[in-house]
C-alpha cells in the first residue's frame, strides 16, 4: 500500500516539474519574440528615415548620371564618345582601377562615380540602361526605381532578361539552320522507303536505332498536324544548340592545346637560340 502511495506521489511530482519547465519555455520564447518585434519596431523606423534618406540620395545620384549620359554620351559623336572613354580609362587607371576591355563606357562612367568595385559599378550600370530602353526621364529615374522594386530586382531583370535574350536568340538562329535544311531535304530526303497506311502532309515515324546502322519503325503517326511539326522542329532546333555547344566546347579545347603546344615549342627554340 505504502509502495502504491509512493510512486503516485512520485508521477505527480515528475507532472509538476514537466509543467513547469513548459511555462517556463513558453515564457522564455514569448521573452524572447518580444525582443525580436522591438528590433523589428526599430527596423521599420529605419528602414522609414535613414535607410529610406540613403536610397533617395542614391537614386538622386543615379538620376543625375543618367541625365549626363543621355545629354553628353548618347548624343555625342563617336570621336567624342571615344575621347570620353580614354579619358576615363587613363583616370581610372591612374586611380590604380583596374579596367577590362570589355567593360562598357556607363559602367566605366558610373566606376568613376561611385569610386566603387566593377559588380557594384556593373549593378548600377544595368539600371541606369535599363531606364534608358523603358525611355524614364532623369526626373522621373527615383520614383520608377521605387515602382519597380528597387535597385536590386531591376539589375536581377536586367540579368535575367539579358540572358534569356541570348538564349533566345542562340535558338531562334538553330530553328532557322534546322527549317532550311529541310526545306533543302524536301528535294534532296536523307532517305525514302515504301509504308503502307502512312498518310498526310507530314507524318512521324518512330524509329529505334540499330548497332548495325539499321534504323527499325516502331510506330507511325499519320496527318501530323502543324502543331506537332513545330513542337518537333523545336527540339530539334534545341538538340542542334546542345550539339553547337559541344563542338564549339571541344574545338576550343583542341586550340587551347594547340596554342600551348606551340608556345612551348617556341621557348624552347628560343632558348637553344640563347
Amino acid at each position: 500500500m505504502s509502495t502504491s502511495v509512493s510512486k503516485t506521489v512520485g508521477s505527480g511530482q515528475a507532472t509538476t516539474a514537466a509543467g513547469k519547465g513548459k511555462v517556463d519555455g513558453i515564457v522564455f520564447a514569448q521573452s524572447l519574440v518580444a525582443r525580436l518585434d522591438g528590433i523589428s519596431e526599430q527596423r521599420k523606423q529605419w528602414e522609414a528615415t535613414d535607410y529610406a534618406k540613403a536610397n533617395e540620395g542614391l537614386y538622386a545620384l543615379l538620376s543625375q548620371c543618367l541625365s549626363v549620359y543621355e545629354s553628353e554620351f548618347l548624343t555625342g559623336s563617336d570621336t567624342a564618345r571615344k575621347a570620353l572613354r580614354a579619358e576615363l580609362n587613363d583616370r581610372l587607371t591612374a586611380g590604380g582601377v583596374r579596367v577590362q576591355r570589355n567593360s562598357t563606357t556607363l559602367t566605366m562612367f558610373v566606376r568613376y562615380v561611385f569610386g566603387s568595385d566593377r559588380k557594384r559599378a556593373q549593378g548600377y550600370a544595368y539600371v541606369i540602361a535599363a531606364a534608358v530602353s523603358h525611355k524614364v526621364s532623369a526626373e522621373a529615374m527615383p520614383d520608377w526605381i521605387r515602382s519597380s522594386g528597387g535597385i536590386e530586382e531591376i539589375k536581377r531583370l536586367a540579368v535575367k532578361s539579358a540572358e534569356a535574350l541570348a538564349r533566345q536568340q542562340t535558338l531562334q538562329a538553330a530553328r532557322d539552320t534546322v527549317s532550311a535544311e529541310l526545306a533543302l531535304a524536301e528535294q534532296a530526303p536523307l532517305g525514302q522507303l515504301s509504308l503502307s497506311g502512312v498518310t498526310g502532309d507530314y507524318a512521324v515515324l518512330l524509329v529505334r536505332p540499330g548497332i548495325d546502322g539499321l534504323l527499325s519503325v516502331v510506330g507511325t503517326l499519320s496527318n501530323a498536324n502543324e502543331s506537332v511539326v513545330k513542337v518537333l522542329l523545336q527540339h530539334m532546333a534545341r538538340h542542334r544548340v546542345l550539339n553547337d555547344a559541344e563542338t564549339k566546347l571541344v574545338t576550343n579545347e583542341a586550340q587551347s592545346l594547340l596554342a600551348a603546344a606551340l608556345a612551348a615549342s617556341n621557348n624552347s627554340v628560343a632558348a637553344q637560340a640563347a
